[in-house]
């Protein structure tokens, strides 16, 4: 078995993420590990690297390596530099622990001077660790890296190119190929899924479904869990619940699960009423007091029955559009965006008042671009980018640039509303009520605690015209389909960058696909 892990509790200052938990995952397991954003699902899987603190024991075998959603990569290397190191291989072969203590024991002159055959043991096995030590940090071998490119359909034009000048969807493709050119046998996955486009979503997902090695992942992609996942691990108020299947399958469970308590609940409620009902008219009596309490003390041993919990994020909300009298809120007129080249050129679309319209297409082809273009971050390279008169623009990017990390959430938004009762209100929109979360500083927010701030941050300004690059991203999967419901009710127009299949379905009335040098209208499959 690749991972146990036994007593395990983990918190965060007073905060319980895990309380005294205990798991195996067998060999060749894909598993799924979800639950609601802030749970925890981050800080475990840097715990197993040892990356996090905690108490109990993790032990795991072989090799792994961490994909993190946190996309770390120099920005002054170029792909080809970038992939030429794999990701780093984390193990739990105290290596640099017995160098260390080897070097004390080489030192003391007891086995230096009078005890030559100790010495030359001692010798040969800080050597054979500094070889293994050696071979944990040796770079991809090149097909090894030619076979990533190759899996991952990495164009040539790519290589050339400096980290920070690629678009997040083709950074998060060199992280994930420096995991594919590695020889880890334990895959760590952080939100793999995210800015990924169609393509490599589905590479993806059969290279995992056919990896012979085991595979933990964080991931709120619904259709993803589906494919690759054969067990569901979720992390519930501290603790594990582990269910047999992928997500379809967990769903089924948890809801039968939840229906059998609920009836159990009710049962045993009815029958401790009648009980209580009973004792209650038993008597004043000396001896029926005694016969009452005799009862009562029955009822207080018998086991409590929970009532039932569906661990849902359920907080509420709608989004307000300002006014707008013309049927059409944008147009792009023969628009070409890009940088020192045209990435798009010859935009012409105009968007409705009330339109949902959806972007599609590979990463690196210039739908962030076309989305900063239209916000007004960079200047296109021709054509106009026309707003109505009414027109007001909310513009969410997918990097959460624009959230103070040294704020708490009550104070940026505050620093809008200037009201503290508006503050809590729209706050509680978002799923954040008590005052643990509220006055929680952002820099200690989960990724999918810091989207939803950052949108109610936007929709608090009531724009008639949402650009949103990858809007689903980090959320947890309750928190999608709130805010999806959302967007069907909201009075205004919304242009997505999206590739959540799910999101797609729900949302788009319009489809638009990006591709070479072009963006061009498909029809919507319902």
């Amino acid at each position: 078995m690749p991972l146990i892990i036994k007593n395990l509790s983990i918190s965060i200052g007073k905060r319980e993420l895990l309380l005294d938990e205990s798991v195996g995952i067998a060999d060749g397991s894909k598993v799924g590990l979800i639950g609601r954003n802030g749970a925890g699902k981050t800080t475990f899987l840097k715990a197993i690297l040892g990356q996090a603190d905690y108490t109990g024991s993790i032990e795991y075998n072989g090799k792994a390596a961490y994909f993190s959603q946190h996309i770390d990569l120099n920005p002054d290397k170029t792909m080809r530099e970038t992939l030429e190191q794999s990701a780093t291989i984390h193990h739990q072969n105290p290596f640099q622990q017995e160098l260390e203590e080897i070097e004390k024991q080489i030192s003391n002159p007891a086995i230096s001077r009078n005890n030559p055959s100790q010495l030359e043991k001692l010798t040969q096995r800080y050597s054979e660790l500094l070889t293994k030590m050696a071979h944990h940090q040796t770079p991809a071998p090149t097909n090894k890296i030619n076979s990533a490119l190759k899996t991952l359909e990495i164009k040539e034009a790519w290589l050339g190119q400096k980290i920070g000048a690629l678009s997040t969807g083709q950074r998060a493709i060199v992280a994930l190929a420096q995991i594919l050119s590695s020889d880890a046998n334990f895959l760590l996955l952080d939100e793999p899924t995210n800015h990924l486009d169609f393509k490599r979503l589905g590479i993806l997902e059969k290279y995992l479904q056919t990896f012979r090695g085991t595979v933990l992942m964080v991931t709120h992609d619904r259709y993803f869990l589906d494919q690759v996942c054969d067990t569901i691990l979720k992390i519930e108020k501290g603790k594990w619940i582990k269910y047999k299947g992928n997500y379809s399958d967990y769903v089924k469970t948890r809801e039968a699960a939840f229906e059998a308590q609920t009836t159990a609940y009710n049962q045993e409620n009815k029958y401790l009423a009648i009980e209580k009902d009973k004792i209650a008219r038993i008597g004043k009596s000396p001896q029926k007091v005694t016969q009452g309490k005799y009862r009562e003390r029955l009822l207080e041993k018998r086991e409590i029955v929970e009532k039932p919990d569906m661990d849902k994020s359920e907080f509420k909300t709608h989004f307000d559009a300002s006014p707008i009298s013309s049927t059409v809120v944008l147009e792009l007129e023969n628009l070409c965006v890009g940088y020192d080249k045209p990435l798009i050129s010859n935009i012409n679309f105009k968007v409705g008042a009330d339109q949902r319209i959806v972007l599609i297409g590979e990463n690196g082809l210039g739908k962030s671009t076309l989305f900063k273009t239209i916000e007004g971050r960079l200047k296109p390279i021709s054509g106009e980018v026309i707003f109505d008169h009414q027109a007001k623009l909310g513009y969410a990017d997918q990097e959460l640039k624009d959230l103070a990390s040294d704020a708490t959430l009550y104070d940026e938004i505050h620093a809008k509303l200037k009201d503290m009762a508006k503050t809590r209100q729209n706050l509680s929109m978002m799923g954040f009520v008590e005052d643990k979360e509220v006055f929680k500083p952002i820099s200690q927010l989960s990724m999918g605690e810091k989207s939803r701030l950052n949108l109610l941050k936007i929709l608090i300004e009531k724009p008639n015209l949402l650009l949103l690059d990858e809007p689903t991203n980090h959320l947890d999967i309750d928190a999608r389909e709130i805010v999806e419901n959302a967007f069907l009710n909201y009075d205004g127009a919304v242009l997505a960058v999206s590739h959540d299949r799910y999101f797609i379905e729900k949302i788009a009335q319009r489809i638009f696909t990006v591709g070479n040098g072009a963006i061009k209208e498909i029809p919507v499959k319902r």
